[in-house]
């Protein structure tokens, strides 16, 4: 348990250290010792500010939280999404069903998407040069039963390929905007601050 001011500024620093870049820290920890400052000379004691600020363990996990969604927004990549992501669900027990789960389901939708589309890609230029062999006359096992067909077929499931490609990327790029505000959401809910997505 905190007894004093210092203990929960250096705990509050020690678990924003590393995160953070200096000067936003060092913007932090002036805001919580001004807080002190204010709440001491209207009378109130340690404890009590203690008590409306609450633990400065979940402090950190909050800013922690929102610096890396922050981050993630202007800096697109998987790396910082996750970490995002992972920040969150150090909120609460039940980000595990309302962050993690959906985050799980779009990765493996996407991942399903991309296969699907790279095997559609790769197969449907084989089946069109085994359509256009069997059209020439030349040699070839015979996969289609009308080549003429096949050769519309092939080049129909190429096409269907590289659009799944393509889609995947933009759902990609949906998601990742729609998880950040998402996560934002999230993050206002469990902190109470409640702002628009």
């Amino acid at each position: 348990m905190l007894q004093t001011e210092s203990e929960f500024i250096r705990v509050l620093k020690d678990r924003l250290e590393g995160t953070l870049d200096p000067a936003e820290l060092d913007d932090i920890i002036s805001d919580y010792a001004e807080h002190f400052r204010i709440g001491k000379e209207s009378g109130r004691t340690d404890e009590e500010l203690f008590g409306s600020l609450g633990s400065p363990d979940d402090i950190a996990r909050e800013i922690r939280a929102m610096h890396l969604v922050k981050r993630a927004e202007s800096n697109r990549s998987c790396k910082n999404i996750f970490h995002a992501v992972v920040a969150t669900l150090g909120l609460g027990l039940f980000n595990l069903v309302v962050v993690l789960a959906p985050f799980l389901l779009l990765i493996l939708m996407l991942f399903v998407v991309l296969m699907v589309g790279v095997v559609f890609t790769l197969v449907g230029p084989v089946s069109l040069l085994y359509a256009i062999l069997q059209i020439a006359g030349l040699p070839a096992h015979a996969i289609w039963l009308n080549p003429v067909a096949g050769f519309f077929i092939a080049t129909g499931i190429t096409t269907l390929g590289l659009l799944m490609l393509i889609g995947d990327y933009y759902l990609a790029r949906f998601f990742y905007r729609a998880g950040i505000r998402y996560l934002k959401w999230n993050i206002s809910v469990i902190t109470g601050t409640e702002e628009n997505p």
